[in-house]
């Protein structure tokens, strides 16, 4: 079953660069939270500090707004440091 979500997305770095990003999107199979969230790492990150030579600690945090196919998805978050 394909899932469609609405996330939100937000990125902190260690020189305190912050931004936050929303996307729509669609998952062409949901196999469970842990695979979910391989599948979102994908949409961290806003290309701050990247490039040779840089190694700004980072923070990515995604948050599920919206999902019809499970309900019971929305409000789930995962961080990444």
């Amino acid at each position: 079953m394909a899932l469609n979500l609405t996330i939100k997305v937000e990125n902190t770095y260690s020189d305190g660069h912050e931004s936050e990003q929303t996307h729509a999107l669609t998952l062409d199979r949901f196999r469970g939270e842990e695979d979910l969230w391989d599948h979102l790492f994908d949409y961290t990150g806003d290309g701050h500090g990247a490039g040779e030579g840089s190694d700004l600690g980072s923070l990515y945090t995604v948050t599920v707004l919206a999902c019809p196919e499970y309900p019971e998805l929305v409000g789930l978050s995962n961080e990444w440091g």
